[in-house]
Parts: structure tokens; sequence; C-alpha cells
């Protein structure tokens, strides 16, 4: 069903005060999770752009849950990216997609990350949202360490796939964007 360099799935999630980004490369299987506090559009791209590094390239489309940061609107069932989102894909070389709506099966490939991303990582390590750096080391450990194994689907180690894959991901951007939205100032009248 999937195709090398082709798709990336995204979801996100919270337990507790903690919010968590989930992504997998949907041929590879390769597993990237962050942790944050909060899922704020920039949150969420800084994030998508972390992913592409790790993982050393571009796929040629990220489909995303209905996320509320990414989606501008729907309209006849179709959601249409927030300008901001369509600014950040146009940069990275991808396309945005959005998964159905009310359609599990076409998220199910990262649905089930989120959920062991809290059972596995943030409650038996009791993460917490005062700790984003120690979250995200336990986090990126994590990921080296199921990226390692064979996965359960494909019986195949997703770090070995992903060296095929690579190959087939678009280049990360000489010029990354800015990590933080623009600070408005005030005017003072002279």
């Amino acid at each position: 069903m999937w195709s090398p360099g082709e798709t990336l799935v995204i979801d996100g999630g919270t337990e507790g005060r903690l919010h968590v980004f989930c992504a997998v490369l949907a041929w590879s299987r390769v597993r990237f999770v962050r942790f944050a506090a909060d899922e704020r559009a920039d949150t969420t791209l800084r994030l998508l752009a972390e992913c592409f590094e790790a993982i050393g390239g571009v796929p040629k489309v990220v489909l995303a849950d209905r996320m509320g940061c990414l989606k501008g609107g729907v309209v006849a069932n179709v959601v249409i990216p927030t300008p901001a989102y369509v600014r950040f894909a146009t940069h990275f070389g991808f396309r945005p997609d959005f998964c159905e709506g009310g359609d599990p099966e076409s998220k199910g490939i990262v649905e089930n990350l989120v959920g062991y991303a809290k059972s596995d990582l943030v409650v038996p390590n009791e993460l917490d949202v005062a700790d984003l750096d120690g979250a995200n080391g336990w986090a990126r450990r994590w990921c080296d360490e199921v990226n390692a194994r064979p996965h359960s689907e494909t019986c195949a180690v997703p770090a070995e796939r992903l060296v095929a894959e690579g190959e087939l991901l678009g280049p990360l951007p000489s010029l990354r964007p800015r990590r933080s939205l623009p600070t408005s100032r005030p005017v003072c009248a002279a």
C-alpha cells in the first residue's frame, strides 16, 4: 500500500500537560516521537522540521490528522491547510494532505504510535512538561530502540529500510525556516 519516500503520517496527543508529536515514515515504518508544552502551529512545524532532519530528507506527502493548528478550514469535507502550513510545505517541498474525517484506518499507522508513546514513555518514566529536554531524551532513545527492532507488521527493521527509502526522500532545504513566529513590538508615538 505504501511506496518508499512517499508518505509521512503525523498526529499528536496529550498526556496530562505534556503534548506528544508522532510521525511514521509509512514504508519503512521509522517512528519519530517528541514532546512539547503545546500543540500550536509553530511548535508543530518546528517538530516536523526536526523529524525531516532525523530521517534525513523530505517525503513527497505529509498526511496529517485533522490537526486544528494546521487546518484552515473544511470545504465539502476537504481540509484546507492554513497559509503558514502551505508556506512551510512549499519551503520543504512536500504536499500537505489530511486524513479522511471519521476514518480511523487512514491514520491508524500513527495513531497507535501516539498510544505507545504515552504508555511506554510518559507513564512509566513519569515524564512531565517541566522537563522537556529530559522527556525528549527519553523519546530519542526509545525511537532508536524501536527503529532498530523488526516491525511487527513488516517483519523488517525500520532503520535498515530507511537506508533504502532515504535515497527516495527529497533533499532538506539549505535554509531552515525561522524557529518562532515574529514578535510584535508596540509603536511609540513621538
